[in-house]
């Protein structure tokens, strides 16, 4: 009896043990914000784990000076740039900024690319927000990107997680659009 009860125990730990994994993002990530300032601009982001500036990057692929924040596993990618204007030239708008990255999208995916945008608040800011699907390497990608200007800096913050993630779309649900942009006095 007692060998059977020791068997029993062994195997009810080894159920617990394999049943340990989750598949839960609360469970597997730790969730937080980061406060990011550019110039005089400065926003909170909610994220699923910290993110760190790219010390090489000093533009972003449409040519614009850049300062870029990144984060990313196989799960999920978050990318953040503070963007300044080309030499010589004015900060674009939002929209304009947003209709330039749709094109080099398009450009780059071509019939790959299933693509949506409107202009939308974002914390009492005008934002060019645009969500797509993508298919890069043979893997569907879901696509969100938040444009907004604010005290002379472009900000650009784009989310993306394979469409067959469950825990991507889960962290999506917890983090995509999760933007406060700071209000200072005087």
């Amino acid at each position: 009896m007692k060998k059977w009860f020791t068997v029993f125990c062994m195997a009810l730990l080894m159920l617990a043990i394999s049943g340990c994994g989750s598949d839960n993002a609360l469970d597997s990530y730790s969730f937080g914000h980061k406060v990011i300032k550019s110039g005089n601009s400065e926003i909170t982001v909610a994220l699923p784990y910290d993110i760190g500036v790219q010390p090489n990057t000093t533009k972003n692929a449409l040519g614009y000076p850049v300062t870029t924040y990144l984060g990313a596993d196989k799960n999920f990618l978050v990318s953040i740039e503070a963007i300044s204007p080309k030499a010589g030239q004015p900060l674009p708008t939002a929209a304009a900024y947003g209709a330039e990255s749709k094109a080099f999208y398009e450009k780059s995916f071509g019939n790959n690319l299933t693509w949506s945008d409107e202009m939308k608040t974002v914390d009492g800011v005008q934002a060019f927000i645009s969500s797509a699907t993508l298919v890069a390497n043979k893997i569907q990608i879901r696509f969100f990107q938040y444009t907004f200007a604010d005290k002379g800096v472009l900000w650009n913050i784009t989310y993306q997680y394979p469409v067959d993630s469950t825990m991507g779309a889960q962290i999506s649900d917890l983090v995509v659009g999760k933007i406060q942009i700071t209000k200072k006095e005087g």
